[in-house]
């Protein structure tokens, strides 16, 4: 059976222990809550305790549920707490547990207690004999105690098998380390170097010299800021965008490519026929007048566009040339 109650009157040890009592047990455990007189350097006159004891009611009623639970042997438990003003020595708690055997009866008030302080919603405030310091409210709860536990199973971290050959550096951590602090040593040095170039430009052989007096910008000659600012020119395409403009130039197919080739190198820029064979007679026609004319125009030709890209002889044979 459960005895649970908050009271304002004075707790009597030997009421809870005659409650609690029973023909079946041979133990009862009792735990005494007090006011000590003092927290700390301070000196402690009373408490006061305050809850809200229709929650704090059934926090109790849990905290009797898990200790039989744990404890099945355990006849009756009895928790009575004050409320009010307590003064020094007189009891704040009292825990009466009884069992039939003393083992059960000491774990379970030992654990009672604690859960109590941890999880009931009970308040106190100090108050202090020191008039400079102001009464406190402390919540009389205790941090619950973190749980140890083991893994069953011990984590392993899996390292992939990889190839010697594709291990590009293959330098030991202090050597790493040293290369970082190298490169951060030289760019710090090149950032100091850029600064003293920028914003010093007076004597720096004087000895009264403050580089946080000194840092002033000046202005360069035929320039619209203090920086230096650098412009590169692409004269022939953007670098922000991307090369798609190259896929005009690439042929469809390879017998096309074979006779763009042939009409640039005969320079037949006039609009050809789609028909394939009509094409080829053209071609057939202009070798053989060119033949008939001058036999090493071929010849020249050959040797002279030899080394040019596609599309850049497509280009040069959008215009007749002149022979």
């Amino acid at each position: 059976m459960n005895f649970l109650k908050f009271t304002e009157d004075k707790l009597s040890v030997e009421a809870l222990t005659d409650l609690v009592a029973s023909p079946k047990c041979g133990a009862v455990s009792v735990f005494m809550g007090t006011t000590r007189d003092s927290f700390g350097e301070k000196t402690v006159l009373k408490l006061e305790y305050e809850a809200y004891e229709a929650m704090a009611l059934k926090c109790l009623e849990k905290v009797c549920g898990e200790i039989r639970a744990k404890w099945p042997q355990v006849e009756n438990i009895a928790i009575y707490h004050r409320l009010g003003v307590v003064g020094v020595k007189e009891a704040s708690i009292v825990i009466a547990i009884a069992s039939p055997h003393r083992t059960e009866a000491l774990q379970a008030t030992d654990w009672c207690i604690n859960k109590v302080k941890e999880s009931v919603p009970i308040w106190k405030k100090e108050i202090y004999a020191e008039t400079e310091t102001p009464p406190q409210w402390k919540e009389n709860k205790e941090s619950p105690k973190p749980k140890k536990f083991k893994l069953e199973i011990e984590p392993k971290v899996e390292i992939p098998n990889v190839s010697p050959h594709l291990i590009q550096i293959k330098a030991s951590n202090a050597d790493l380390s040293k290369r970082i602090e190298n490169f951060m040593e030289m760019k710090r040095n090149e950032i100091n170097i850029s600064n003293v170039r920028e914003f010093c430009t007076s004597n720096r052989s004087s000895e009264f010299t403050c580089a946080r007096v000194d840092a002033v910008l000046q202005k360069r000659k035929d320039s619209n800021g203090h920086l230096q600012v650098s412009r590169v020119l692409n004269t022939y395409h953007r670098d922000q965008t991307n090369s798609d403009y190259l896929t005009k130039y690439i042929p469809q197919n390879g017998i096309e490519e074979r006779l763009q080739n042939l009409e640039i190198q005969l320079s037949l820029t006039t609009p050809t026929p789609k028909n394939i064979y009509t094409r080829l007679k053209k071609l057939e026609d202009r070798i053989l007048f060119l033949e008939t004319i001058s036999p090493e125009y071929i010849n020249f030709w050959v040797s002279f566009l030899r080394d040019f890209p596609p599309f850049l002889v497509k280009f040069l044979g959008q215009k007749p040339l002149k022979q």
